[in-house]
């Protein structure tokens, strides 16, 4: 049968640990551990740290920490109970004088039977420390320090992915006629077919030529005006509820709006609201 010096040894051999190694994982010094493996426990250290001893290091090499302390705990008191047996027999030796009278040899045997009730209490032996496991600690730190790396990594990987598609929507939603299909609305005039804005119009305002459009909001709409020709960007805006602009143009422009029932366009004499409510796009010759 192997003894406890001997598992750990194994155990520690199989695994490919050195003692020095052992020794800096435990905080053990080295030639405890070496006495530890031999069997030797004499070496000069209360009863109390050799049993912490052997649980860091049967708990390090993940042996069973009961079964080492239940057997140390046997093999002391097996060489408790050898030392006694021998002092017996040392003593035994000695020659015992017989009483001279009989009536000391009668009293004699009731003395032995009278202080043999007499046994000493047995001490009370010292409450074991836990002794902390550094080591087992310091990985379970690092294991919950690595996954708690990977849950914030993953979370903001997830969270740009996110910023990046709402950016991308918000510039496709907001962007010209190139990327947005949109429903090109007929015009219908605000008041009679083939309107001609004479003098200074409703709002005693000079005419816009034919060359210019005019854009006037009665509430808050979203407008986009970009020359065909060139691609050019005439006007970007919000234009709030009785706000007006008259954009020089060269040749069709397209009108881009989102709220076609706030927004009236006057261009060559005539004043044209959309016929349809919401985002739109109309071209204007």
């Amino acid at each position: 049968m192997q003894t406890i010096g001997e598992r750990l040894e194994e155990a520690r051999k199989r695994k490919g640990i050195s003692l020095r190694e052992a020794a800096e994982a435990t905080k053990i010094r080295s030639d405890f551990l070496s006495s530890i493996e031999q069997n030797k426990f004499d070496f000069d250290l209360p009863d109390i740290y050799k049993r912490g001893f052997l649980k860091n290091y049967a708990r390090y090499l993940k042996l069973d920490v009961e079964k080492t302390l239940t057997d140390y705990n046997a093999q002391q008191l097996s060489n408790s109970r050898l030392g006694k047996k021998a002092g017996t027999e040392w003593f035994g030796q000695m020659e015992v004088k017989k009483p001279e009278r009989a009536e000391d040899a009668e009293a004699e045997p009731e003395a032995s039977h009278s202080l043999g009730r007499i046994s000493p209490a047995p001490a009370a032996s010292p409450p074991e420390p836990e002794i902390e496991d550094d080591h087992h600690e310091r990985e379970d730190e690092s294991d919950r320090t690595f996954y708690l790396k990977i849950g914030l990594i993953f979370v903001g990987t997830l969270a740009l992915v996110f910023v990046v598609f709402g950016l991308i929507w918000a510039i496709l939603g907001s962007g010209g006629d190139d990327s947005a299909e949109v429903v090109e609305p007929e015009l219908r005039e605000s008041s009679s077919a083939g309107e001609t804005l004479t003098g200074g119009g409703d709002n005693g305002e000079t005419p816009a030529s034919s060359d210019s459009v005019t854009l006037r909001a009665s509430g808050n709409v979203y407008v986009l005006v970009r020359q065909k020709e060139d691609d050019t960007e005439l006007y970007r805006k919000t234009m709030s509820a009785g706000e007006s602009v008259t954009l020089e143009k060269s040749g069709p422009v397209d009108v881009l709006f989102t709220a076609g029932e706030f927004l009236t366009i006057e261009h060559g004499g005539e004043r044209m609201r959309p016929s349809s409510s919401g985002t739109a796009k109309i071209t204007i010759p």
